[in-house]
């Protein structure tokens, strides 16, 4: 299908490509070597060179693919040329959007210059669509070894994070990486961009033991027991000349960063954030997180730390009103629900509105206690002339955000009308009911309902 259909008197530039994952047969010297017998048996003169040696073709950020545009494709001052000579396309890049590598290429055609790829040599002219095509698919297949590569090396990092190491990363402020033997023996402290040099060596975190893990104990004790504000702890250490990690004054981000780190209780967590192949990074939900408790020695003790997050929390309107507007939105989605559901049996809209505003239907925030879901549910009076409530539980950091439903009995809520549910509670698993329940659960509400409303002499719409 692909010929090579001879030129004359055509000047070429070539561009070379070789990141730190790729094989060695993709080397620079190797590309040369074939790109040079390419443009001989084609008569094509090679006038400049461009590579990017280390550098992943995720992206376009590469200094010799950035000249190659700024000063030979775009640069109308520049010796012409009539082809960008490439290897493959891979070389060309393993961009996860492939609109991207079919972008720069259309770039080359724009300014008259047009891209081959040496191991194909030129496209077949008479069956254009079937050369597109097939570059499509090389496109395709070089982004997929990319992300594949990118999943082995994360289910590698989530497979030492499961046994308490660290996968990567520096220390947090007052903590050391430790390297450990093979029988997990610690060997000695790692120097900044040092890094093990044994495969089955591992790398974990201890306190650095000088004035640095000093500070991280004293930040806790000024904010949990002497009650200081933030403002005054950074007051505080600013006037003692303690630096921070990057030897600059304290503000009040780097002391909430330490006071909400759970490395100082001896936590190893991984997957905080998702952030692969160059794409945009995010923030994963909690439920995502690998998270290994006591998987080295603590700087500071569970109980301090447990009481700054309290305290951090409602000390941070941004906290509290997260979970508000979560429940405000979970409640709109449950109510919009049976509000329909009332519709589809049979109820005109201002008896389904009257019926639905008196259903016992209640929220909670789903809190982590020593990584154990934490449900405090609320009743009002008013709900007490029912036998059950149905209980939502919500969490806020994930798109699901509805996480369970119940059916809470009204023996089980205290005289103050509160009811905290555990995971570890038996309670927990004889309530929980699945979504495929809700209009069971509802219609069991609603005949409750019109036994109160008898009990009280109030009307009831008929259903």
């Amino acid at each position: 299908m692909l010929g090579a259909f001879k030129q004359v008197d055509k000047k070429a530039i070539a561009y070379y490509r070789h990141s730190a994952e790729d094989k060695q047969e993709n080397s620079v010297a190797i590309q040369r070597q074939y790109t040079e017998r390419f443009a001989r048996d084609n008569n094509i003169k090679i006038i400049h060179e461009e590579a990017d040696e280390g550098k992943s073709g995720l992206l376009a950020s590469r200094p010799g693919f950035e000249r190659l545009f700024t000063n030979w494709i775009e640069n109308s001052n520049a010796i012409p040329f009539d082809y960008v000579l490439v290897y493959d396309v891979s070389r060309w890049g393993r961009f996860q959007d492939q609109d991207q590598a079919a972008y720069y290429t259309h770039l080359c055609t724009k300014f008259g210059k047009e891209v081959v790829y040496v191991s194909r040599g030129f496209p077949d002219a008479n069956n254009p669509l079937i050369s597109s095509l097939e570059t499509s698919l090389q496109r395709y297949m070089a982004a997929e070894y990319s992300r594949q590569l990118s999943e082995k090396v994360f289910y590698g990092c989530i497979k030492v994070s499961e046994q308490g190491y660290s996968a990567g990363g520096t220390a947090a402020y007052g903590m050391v990486r430790q390297l450990l033997d093979v029988n997990k023996k610690p060997i000695r402290i790692l120097n900044m961009g040092e890094h093990k040099q044994i495969a089955n060596e591992r790398v974990s975190f201890t306190p650095r033991g000088d004035e640095t893990t000093e500070t991280v104990k004293e930040i806790f004790d000024l904010f949990v027991n002497e009650q200081y504000e933030i403002h005054d702890i950074v007051g505080y250490l600013n006037k003692k000349n303690v630096l921070s990690a990057n030897n600059k004054l304290w503000d009040k981000s780097k002391v909430v960063k330490i006071l909400n780190n759970e490395t100082y209780v001896g936590t190893r967590i991984y997957n905080k954030t998702w952030g692969r192949l160059k794409q945009k990074s995010h923030r994963n939900p909690r439920s995502e997180w690998v998270i290994v408790p006591n998987a080295f020695k603590a700087v500071v003790n569970e109980k301090i730390f447990k009481d700054s997050q309290e305290r951090l929390y409602w000390m941070f309107p941004s906290n509290y009103r997260k979970g508000i507007n979560a429940i405000k939105h979970a409640r709109k989605l449950v109510r919009n629900d049976i509000f329909q559901w009332l519709l589809n049996i049979g109820l005109l809209y201002f008896e389904a509105y009257e019926v639905l505003s008196e259903l016992p239907i209640i929220f909670s925030i789903r809190h982590e206690n020593n990584d154990t879901p934490l449900y405090c549910f609320l009743i009002t009076e008013k709900n007490r002339r029912f036998d059950n409530v149905l209980a939502v539980s919500v969490v806020p950091d994930t798109k699901k955000m509805i996480d369970d439903f119940f059916l809470l009995s009204i023996k089980d809520f205290t005289l103050s009308n509160y009811l905290i549910l555990s995971k570890n509670n038996h309670l927990y698993n004889a309530s929980k009911i699945e979504s495929s329940r809700i209009e069971e659960t509802t219609k069991l509400l609603i005949h409750q309902l019109k036994t109160s409303c008898k009990k009280y002499n109030k009307k009831y719409p008929t259903i």
